[in-house]
C-alpha cells in the first residue's frame, strides 16, 4: 500500500458534502492552458500523461471540464479517428473557441457541449471513458460529480482523474477518494508534489 493509499483509505465513510472549489474564470482559460507555463511549473506533458487512456476502436471518451483545451487537442489525437471525444465545460464561449481551434486537427470525431459536471447532460452508460484533467476540484459538489460519473460510465469503463494537490487538500480529498473507492475499482495511483493521478474501472 502506498503512502497515498494510507492517507486516503476508505475506513472513514464519506461525509455528506464537500466544499466546492474555486472555479477558474473563463478569461483565464487560455493562460492556465499555456504549455510553456505548465512545463515551467513541472505539472504536465499532455502526450505523455494521456497514455493511460484507453483507445480501443469505438471508444466514446467524455472530457469533463475541458476549459481552455490544454488536454483536449492531445486527447483528440491520442484517441484517433475510430473513436469519439466529447468535450464538456460550463462555459459556452470556451466550447465555441475550442471547437474553432480543433476543427482541423486530425483524430477522434468530436462534439462540444456546454454543461454542468455535477449534472451531466448524458444518458446512463453513455461513455466508455471519463477524463477529468484538474476539473473535479473546481466543481461546486465533487461528490455529486463522482455519482454522475458512475451513472454515465458504462460497466467496465474507465475513470481517469488528475487532481491538483495545492487546492484539493487532504481534508477535501478524503471523502471524495472514499466515494471513488466505494463505487469503482482503483487500478492505478501516482502522486507528485503538484498532482495526484488516479485510474478507476467501473465494475
Amino acid at each position: 500500500m502506498t503512502e497515498l493509499d494510507r492517507k486516503t483509505s476508505t475506513t472513514e465513510p464519506a461525509r455528506p458534502g464537500v466544499r466546492g472549489g474555486w472555479r477558474t474564470p473563463d478569461r483565464l482559460y487560455r493562460l492556465i492552458s499555456s504549455r510553456a507555463l505548465r512545463m515551467v511549473l513541472g505539472w504536465d506533458l499532455p502526450r505523455r500523461d494521456l497514455r493511460v487512456i484507453n483507445r480501443d476502436p469505438g471508444t466514446v471518451c467524455l472530457e469533463v471540464g475541458s476549459g481552455g483545451g490544454f488536454y483536449t487537442k492531445a486527447l483528440k489525437t491520442h484517441l484517433g479517428s475510430e473513436n469519439t471525444l466529447i468535450a464538456l465545460d460550463p462555459s459556452e464561449s470556451a466550447m465555441r473557441s475550442l471547437q474553432h481551434r480543433l476543427d482541423d486537427v486530425p483524430g477522434a470525431q468530436m462534439s462540444f457541449t456546454a454543461g454542468d459536471g455535477c449534472k451531466l447532460p448524458f444518458a446512463d452508460h453513455h461513455a466508455d471513458t471519463l477524463f477529468y484533467g484538474y476539473s473535479l476540484e473546481e466543481m461546486p459538489d465533487p461528490l455529486a460529480a463522482i455519482r454522475e460519473a458512475h451513472r454515465v460510465l458504462r460497466p467496465g469503463g474507465e475513470l481517469v482523474l488528475f487532481l491538483w494537490r495545492p487546492v484539493f487538500t487532504r481534508h477535501r480529498r478524503r471523502p471524495v477518494i472514499a466515494l471513488l473507492d466505494e463505487l469503482f475499482e482503483r487500478r492505478r495511483t501516482s502522486a507528485g508534489p503538484q498532482n495526484i493521478r488516479l485510474v478507476y474501472k467501473k465494475p
